[in-house]
Formats: C-alpha cells, sequence, structure tokens
C-alpha cells in the first residue's frame, strides 16, 4: 500500500508547474508497517528502467543496493580509482593488482555488515532519461545484508556528509549547490534541491552543522528546556538527527533528568498520568491532557532555540493513550548526547548546507498553519523530479 501512495503521490508531482530553471525533486513516502521512510528511484539500462525502493537514510555514506537484478548496467570501480579514493580513506596501494573498490556497508536496521563493491550504475529519478545518470556511484551490497530492511525495499539512499553521498552526486552531475531540504510528514514528504527561494525559507533559524569522524549530521546542544525551566544537565555534546530511528534517544542520565522535568511540569499542567504501553515509559490520557510542555533544545545559544511542541514530543498509541515519545538510549549513542528521530523531525523542514555546514530548520510547520505535505503539493516550486538549464 506504502509503494501504491507513493506512485499516486508522484503521478500528482508530474502535474505541478515548474518555476525554477533547475531543480531536484524526490517524493518520499511513510512504509505501512514499519513507519520509515522510503523513497523510488530507476536503474538500469534504456529502455529498461528498474523501479526500487530504498530507505531514506540521512546518516549512511553512501547509497547501496542489491545490484543481482542489474547486472548488465554496471561497471565495476577498481581499487587504484580516483572514485575509490573518493569513496574510502584506505584504498588498496598495491602495484601487482587492482581489485574491486571494496567498502564496508552496514544494515542501519539489524546493525549486520559486510563488504560490498563499489560500482558504476545507470540510475534516474523516473522512468525516462531526462533525468538519468550514467555513472552514479553506489556500493553493491550482498543479498542477505538487505534482510531486515522494510519489504519491498533493496537498499539504503545514503545522504550522508561524504564525497559519494547522492547528495554530493547529484550535486556534482547537475552542478547544484551543495545543499538540499528534508521534509517529513506523517504520510510522505520530500528530499529537495534548489527551492530555497520560497518565502518558508526566510523564517528559517540556521545553527552549524559539527564535523565529525563519521558522515552523521550532528549539532551542537547547550541545554535542555521543559516549559522554559532549564533542566539540570552538564556536559551536553550534540544532537544527532536520524531518518531511522522513529523515536529520539537520550543517554540514560540525559533521560532520566528529561522524564523528571517533564513529569514535574505535566503535573503543573494536570495532565492525567497513566500505565506506561507501547514500550513507552511516560504516558498520559489523551482526553485530559490538552496543554502538553513545550520542549526547548537550546543550541549555539540561548537565542537559538529547536522547539518541540506536543504534536512531535507525543505519540498516540491509541484513542486513549498517549506517550513521550523519547527513549533511554543507554550510555553510548556514539558521540551524541541526543538522537533525534523522526517522530520529532515530522513536519519541520530542514536544510542541510553542506558549502557552509549549516542546517536550517523551521521548528515546526504546524505552528504556521501548514505541513510537508501542503508544502510539497502547493506552495514548492518544482517539475518532473530533474530539469537541467
Amino acid at each position: 500500500m506504502a509503494f501504491l501512495k507513493l506512485f499516486s503521490f508522484s503521478l500528482l508531482l508530474l502535474q505541478i508547474s515548474d518555476s525554477l530553471s533547475s531543480s531536484l525533486f524526490l517524493p518520499v513516502t511513510k512504509h505501512a508497517s514499519t513507519h520509515h521512510y522510503l523513497t523510488r528511484i530507476f536503474h538500469g539500462s534504456s529502455p529498461i528502467l528498474l523501479p526500487t525502493f530504498l530507505i531514506v537514510d540521512l546518516n549512511s555514506p553512501f547509497p547501496w543496493l542489491d545490484c543481482s537484478s542489474s547486472s548488465d548496467s554496471i561497471t565495476a570501480v577498481h581499487s587504484r580509482s580516483i572514485q575509490c579514493t573518493s569513496a574510502t580513506s584506505n584504498p588498496s596501494l598495491s602495484s601487482s593488482s587492482n581489485p574491486p573498490c571494496s567498502l564496508p556497508i552496514i544494515n542501519p536496521f539489524t546493525g549486520a555488515s559486510s563488504n560490498g563493491e563499489l560500482v558504476q550504475h545507470a540510475i534516474s529519478l523516473h522512468d525516462d532519461e531526462i533525468s538519468a545518470v550514467d555513472s552514479f556511484l553506489l556500493s553493491c551490497a550482498p543479498s542477505d545484508l538487505v534482510s531486515g530492511l522494510p519489504s519491498g525495499s533493496t537498499g539504503v539512499l545514503g545522504l550522508g556528509r561524504t564525497r559519494v553521498s547522492a547528495v554530493s552526486q547529484f550535486s556534482h552531475f547537475f552542478d547544484y549547490p551543495k545543499k538540499f531540504s528534508l521534509c517529513l510528514s506523517p504520510t510522505d514528504g520530500m528530499i529537495s534541491s534548489g527551492n530555497d527561494e520560497n518565502e518558508v525559507y526566510k523564517s528559517m533559524i540556521y545553527t552549524p552543522l559539527l564535523e565529525n569522524a563519521n558522515s552523521s549530521y550532528n549539532i551542537i546542544v547547550k541545554s535542555l528546556k521543559i516549559q522554559n525551566k532549564k533542566l539540570p544537565i552538564e556536559d551536553l555534546s550534540s544532537v544527532k538527527i536520524s531518518t531511522v530511528d522513529l523515536y529520539s534517544k537520550m543517554e540514560t542520565r540525559v533521560y532520566q533528568e528529561f522524564v523528571k522535568g517533564f513529569i514535574k511540569e505535566a503535573d503543573i499542567l494536570n495532565m492525567m498520568r497513566v500505565p506506561p504501553i507501547g514500550g513507552f515509559e511516560l504516558c498520559y490520557g489523551v482526553e485530559g491532557s490538552r496543554i502538553v510542555p513545550v520542549i526547548d533544545l537550546v543550541l549555539q545559544s540561548e537565542m537559538v532555540k529547536w522547539r518541540i511542541y506536543g504534536h512531535n514530543s507525543m505519540v498516540k498509541v491509541n484513542e486513549e493513550v498517549m506517550c513521550l515519545g523519547f527513549l533511554d538510549g543507554g550510555n553510548d549513542l556514539n558521540g551524541a548526547s541526543i538522537i533525534l528521530g523522526t517522530h520529532q523531525i515530522e513536519d519541520n523542514l530542514l536544510e542541510f548546507d553542506l558549502g557552509s555546514s549549516m542546517l536550517g530548520f523551521s521548528s515546526s510547520l504546524l505552528k504556521m498553519r501548514t505541513s510537508c505535505s501542503q508544502l510539497t503539493l502547493s506552495t514548492m516550486p518544482m517539475g518532473k523530479g530533474i530539469q537541467s538549464s
């Protein structure tokens, strides 16, 4: 059903007129059973273009998929090539051989890992040649590594901060600025580039992206506030933004203070606490909880805050119960204090500017009486995928 929705969504987008000379657009939809986000590309040699559904992973360093159905359109990349040097920090230096370029691949859902061969592959964003790229770099994963991905998907669209991520390659091939936007709604969304003249962008707040040893998108966090009251938490490191984690995770020490602070403010607002359900620790009755405490992530200064309102902080488990959508992530979140999951970033327009290493965010479009779905369909100027000037 999710794939059918994405197909219908794509058809609708083809009817929208384009007011830009150059734009990239990928529709995104939410998988019906796992609630993860996926998009569709086409691959193979023209005129036979095969559709494939890929999981959107903001932090994976490069795109990868099961290439077994499209071997005819694949060109191997060897370890002593420029492409391999761009993709890996440890290319083969052997002068006696030139083996295929091998990259480590991790399934973001199961944690399983394997090596995959870097290849040049013909892909298109649509089932035509307008948006075709003949030498797109991706890694061919072993078929068994795909096991554990949401049903129907055959790989991952890696958008990480590397020279071979999908974003970097699109910027290179189509001469776009090295930045992209992401907007997810509870049902669909979009990945786009070249559309930053829209009025919504003018109200965005910007914060630096932290440099790190991996490909992830992390931002500074100085403190946490609930109902404008600062929590007694010291030595916060960073917030990692994720499109794989459904709900936000916090280091145990951070989570414990966060829950205590939330309970205190929820009691003041007379929220009706109920027994936990659905794997969440803190739950409340929907009927008796019309006002929910506002959460602020205070970023590089007191003037820069990512505000989380009730529709992003609470998860409606059923018609009677909603729960705080934050989880105890243990003591090791790979250097981050908080991982911000998809439920918390839904209906927030995010702009990742890799050239200036800045993140722009809307801090909830719903406060502007719109959503990612409305933004995508009615206010974003876009045409049929990629239009080159």
